[in-house]
């Protein structure tokens, strides 16, 4: 009976840890007020974005809480069940895993009628959707099951990534979601985006892990009146 209560407890704990910021709304993300402007969401989903971000000290004690629910629950349970439980649980500690954890409040959080669009790419960009969508129950959710469901893998084309951004028709405004490190240098991405951005598209850029090329996402938002911001703050 002891060891059934304490596997419950620690199952919803995980349940709690994983899966609390779906229900939740936000009018901002990172600080970033949600706009009236078109907006384009791109996420970097490359094999960096697996790499541990460190976050606020918020986003710390959930990942602390989250690895040791996790640990026991592989401990307690055993098997192919504690396994995967224990493995859901962690997995939240990611750069990626802090990105849905915001984005995904912020998305559900979108007024009707709000235009908005996501992207992600490593080596290729893979499209939501190819036009602009106006938020409503059905959007919003459906593209938050789009970002729950990314997994990290491959190279980090961030210059693809940005560019396709940049080519959608109708958009005003990009939020780049990336630890920064592009393949080629980030040299190489600044000037192309200084020569192709002729519409004064706004790109703000949100940096994850303590890894992150900060001068470059700090640059590239500057550059292109946007707001830099860092997963810490």
């Amino acid at each position: 009976m002891k060891k059934t209560l304490s596997i419950l407890t620690l199952i919803t704990i995980c349940t709690l840890v994983q899966s609390c910021y779906v229900v939740k709304k936000s009018d901002e993300f990172f600080g970033i007020e949600t706009s009236t402007r078109n907006t384009l969401y791109l996420i970097d989903i490359s094999g960096s974005m697996e790499g541990i971000d460190e976050g606020s000290i918020k986003d710390q004690v959930v990942r602390e809480v989250g690895n040791k629910a996790g640990n026991q629950v592989s401990k307690v349970i055993g098997g192919k069940i504690g396994n995967i439980l224990g493995k859901q649980v962690t997995k939240e500690a990611t750069k990626l895993g802090a990105v849905k954890r915001k984005l995904i409040p912020a998305i559900k959080g979108l007024p009707d009628g709000k235009k908005f669009l996501v992207f992600s790419y490593n080596d290729n960009v893979t499209k939501q959707s190819t036009a602009f969508r106006v938020a409503d129950n059905s959007s919003r959710t459906s593209s938050n099951i789009f970002v729950q469901n990314l997994k990290a893998g491959g190279g980090t084309d961030t210059l693809k990534g940005l560019l396709e951004a940049l080519s959608t028709s109708s958009v005003e405004e990009i939020v780049l979601m990336s630890d920064g490190l592009p393949n080629g240098g980030p040299d190489a991405v600044l000037q192309e985006i200084r020569r192709v951005n002729t519409n004064n598209i706004i790109i703000h850029t949100i940096a994850f892990g303590d890894d992150a090329d900060l001068d470059f996402m700090r640059t590239l938002a500057q550059e292109n009146n946007g707001t830099f911001i860092t997963s810490k703050m």
